[in-house]
């Protein structure tokens, strides 16, 4: 799972790369665990968590025409 988060006055979103996990605290700080780093955000600093669940593209060459199909569905 990736996630990345957007920051109030920045053009750019922090990215964390697979495994990393969020949490919202009761006090509504943004709790991000990446590896043996644990970073917080405050209620005001934060704005949005995006979350890819989907699974890592593999590498295995081009798509069948029926992997086509279903990815396009």
């Amino acid at each position: 799972m990736r996630l990345w988060i957007q920051l109030r006055d920045r053009d750019t979103d922090e990215e964390f790369s697979d495994g990393a996990t969020y949490e919202v605290l009761d006090s509504g700080v943004l709790k991000v665990v990446s590896g043996s780093d644990i970073h917080l955000y405050s209620p005001g600093f934060w704005e949005e968590v995006t979350v890819d669940t989907a699974a890592p593209e593999r590498d295995s060459g081009p798509l069948s025409p029926r992997e086509r199909d279903a990815r396009w569905q």
